[in-house]
């Protein structure tokens, strides 16, 4: 099935979430398989929307989100959710198995620059392949250069910067070249 699954569904402009057209961009980078994995940090009304689109797609989605705020922490079944505190995530606690391996990551939260920690966490949770999409990148100038530290094998595909959409959204997606 080459549809973009991700293409309308159910994305407003103008609130909170992720924009239509961000999460339409990444639906044409989905790969041709059986399985799908994602990791994300920072859930909301998108995880449940990508999650069940994503089950259109793939026979079987493993769908974990690291989250900060019991609020935003998604309550459909197949989700699973793994509540930290913005101190372990600074400090180093939060954990993620180097076993474990993604197709697609997602980086929304939480609030303010400490996302940046995050690409250090999940630098071992990549292959060839991954495609890694941060949301905000340019509300800190550290969330692109830790992402260019970590992953110097990410190739951009989509890249919207502050002022090319509307209010302050913007993002990078790229793709995992080698690993």
């Amino acid at each position: 099935m080459n549809e973009n699954v991700l293409k309308d569904i159910g994305l407003i402009w103008g609130t909170a979430s992720m924009t239509p057209k961000q999460i339409e961009q990444l639906g044409t980078l989905l790969p041709a398989s059986k399985s799908f994995s994602v990791l994300e940090f920072g859930a909301g009304k998108s995880s449940e929307l990508i999650f069940n689109s994503l089950k259109k797609k793939y026979e079987e989605v493993k769908y974990i989100t690291y989250e900060t705020n019991s609020r935003y922490a998604p309550t459909c079944e197949g989700i699973t959710v793994r509540m930290h505190t913005v101190s372990d995530l600074v400090s180093g606690k939060v954990e993620i198995p180097k076993s474990e391996k993604y197709d697609l990551v997602i980086v929304d939260g939480p609030d303010g620059e400490v996302r940046q920690y995050w690409y250090s966490l999940f630098k071992d949770n990549v292959k060839k392949g991954t495609i890694i999409h941060v949301d905000d990148a340019f509300h800190y100038a550290s969330f692109e250069e830790e992402l260019n530290k970590y992953f110097t094998e990410l190739d951009y595909a989509f890249v919207s910067k502050l002022g090319e959409e509307q209010g302050n959204k913007c993002w990078i997606t790229g793709v995992i070249q080698i690993n």
